[in-house]
């Protein structure tokens, strides 16, 4: 496991920038003494990597450290069993006694000239004005809702869906702060709970590293959306206690119990994902109270294919198409391919319309300019490629790469007021970063509200943004309880080059169908409905009534 995440998408935008000779930002981390945790090191590697900062680590000068409190022998055997397989904080997460900073290291800390501090030291009770430290204030990390010895033990103990962490900024007091963003990643439920922490810091860098990016390039600007922040008093930064014997019993056996539970009930099963179909009566996921998921008929798999999912139905010279993910049985690997539906439902010409030596899916179908394009996921080949159609369905030429250097996924696009936006989702922490353009082969700019999702709850996209009564609808993947789980639909209430707004509209459940545990794409043709759904068990016992001819 790493907590390297990928910088690219925090480049895009900066790019120019650097190439203009704008000065660079001096970002200071402040460190205990002695070596840094893995996650302090990953954090200075990622933002040296970013050429418009100067990075420097400072060490905060304390008295003597009180000796380590150590957890119970339980508790110890328990949580050194899983730091030895994944230890990104090191003993950073063990209380070493508090001590206030020498008057001569917040003066060199003053001194440094920094524009932005990633205060990463346990003393954080200093009466020096947190504003005086750096020109553009600090920034704090808290990770997940309690307060114990041991980061995000309630969430994992408590079988929490999510877990987060939070980044603060303080202009006044390093004990009163403003939530500045918030990467709210699924939790690791398993009983080696120190590979929780994963996700919300790979989240907490790179939110570190874009709240600085956006202090380089409007410090101002940046300072007057914080401070319109309400100011929240923070607890005491120092862990308050490990858990007991029993909580570590009762987490273990829990824990154990579960994984046998789950183990006895999928013995020789396996997870298939597989599409569904119904015709396109103007039944709706976009309002709770109406939701009519009923009549979906699964589309069995062609010979010598494992997995269907990703379904994009689309009409073209009155006849109707389904594209969709293919992977091959025993691969992982995905391609794309379609079928016509016909009017009965059935489907026939099966063809392949892309592969390539990495993974492809979620053929993203855009009309624009009286032609139609393709816009697939290409995040194992770095880029987001865009494909044009010389004889749809199966008849394609690449003509752009709109965005290179950086793995993203599911990009959709929508055309709204005479331009094109672009949402798009980076991996392996779930951000949503929003892109727009003049042309739909670009060139592409990151939005300036860009990121506009770091949740896992509603970040990924789940299919066409699509228009319902005079309101644009946003369908996101909820991959809280497992990538995939529901889709989440979103109203985008505003959309403009400057500004982005959206709502929680409506939760499709994966309850279509019996037996699934997760559904993760909806979209439709003037015809037909279709969405995709994942369950245990053998393919035959999705297959529907009717037959498919391919």
């Amino acid at each position: 496991m790493t907590l390297t995440p990928d910088p690219g998408a925090l480049l895009l935008p900066y790019r120019e920038t650097a190439r203009n000779g704008a000065p660079r930002l001096r970002v200071g981390v402040v460190l205990d003494p002695g070596p840094p945790s893995p996650w302090a090191d990953e954090l200075l590697a990622f933002l040296r990597k970013i050429p418009c900062f100067e990075v420097c680590a400072l060490t905060l000068a304390v008295p003597g450290r009180a000796e380590l409190q150590r957890p119970a022998w339980l508790m110890d055997r328990l949580y050194a069993a899983s730091r030895a397989r994944f230890d990104p904080l090191g003993d950073a997460a063990l209380p070493a006694g508090e001590g206030a900073a020498t008057p001569e290291s917040v003066a060199a800390i003053r001194a440094a000239g920094c524009g932005a501090i990633v205060w990463l030291a346990r003393c954080q009770h200093l009466e020096a004005e947190a504003g005086g430290l750096a020109t553009h204030g600090v920034f704090t990390v808290r990770f997940g809702d309690g307060h114990r010895a041991i980061p995000f033990w309630d969430e994992v103990a408590g079988s929490r869906l999510t877990s987060t962490a939070t980044v603060y900024w303080h202009d006044a007091s390093l004990a009163d702060g403003r939530a500045a963003a918030t990467a709210e990643a699924s939790t690791f439920q398993g009983l080696f709970l120190t590979f929780n922490a994963e996700q919300p810091l790979v989240g907490a860098i790179r939110l570190l590293a874009g709240l600085c990016l956006e202090i380089q390039t409007g410090g101002a600007g940046f300072e007057r959306r914080l401070r319109a922040l309400p100011v929240q008093r923070l607890p005491d930064p120092a862990p308050c206690h490990f858990p007991s014997n029993l909580e570590a019993a009762r987490f273990a056996v829990g824990k154990l119990v579960r994984s046998a539970y789950l183990r006895w009930r999928t013995r020789g099963m396996q997870a298939h994902w597989f599409i569904a179909m119904r015709a396109n009566r103007g039944g709706s996921i976009t309002d709770p109270a109406r939701m009519d998921l009923a009549g979906f008929q699964p589309i069995p798999l062609p010979p010598g294919v494992g997995a269907m999912a990703d379904p994009f139905p689309w009409e073209a010279g009155g006849r109707q198409y389904l594209l969709f993910e293919e992977v091959p049985a025993g691969q992982t690997r995905g391609r794309l391919a379609s079928v016509e539906v016909l009017p009965d439902g059935s489907c026939a010409g099966r063809q392949i319309v892309l592969e390539r030596p990495y993974h492809l899916s979620y053929p993203c179908i855009v009309a624009s300019g009286g032609e139609l394009f393709l816009l697939p996921e290409t995040s194992e080949a770095r880029r987001i490629d865009l494909y044009r159609f010389r004889r749809f369905p199966g008849d394609v030429e690449l003509v752009a790469s709109p965005v290179e250097g950086t793995g993203l996924n599911d990009t959709t696009p929508v055309f709204v007021d005479g331009r094109w936006y672009f949402f798009t989702t980076t991996d392996p922490f779930m951000e949503t970063v929003l892109f727009s353009a003049e042309r739909l082969e670009g060139p592409w700019s990151l939005h300036p509200a860009s990121p506009i999702s770091t949740s896992v709850r509603s970040c990924r996209s789940a299919g066409h943004l699509f228009w319902r009564d005079g309101r644009l609808f946003r369908p996101t993947q909820d991959c809280s309880v497992r990538y995939g789980y529901a889709i989440n639909v979103n109203e985008v209430t505003r959309l403009t080059p400057c500004e982005f707004e959206e709502r929680p509209a409506s939760h499709v459940p994966p309850s279509w169908a019996g037996g699934l545990i997760g559904t993760h794409t909806w979209n439709e043709s003037s015809g037909w409905q279709a969405i995709d759904g994942l369950r245990m068990g053998a393919w035959p016992a999705v297959r529907p009534i009717r037959a498919m001819v391919y």
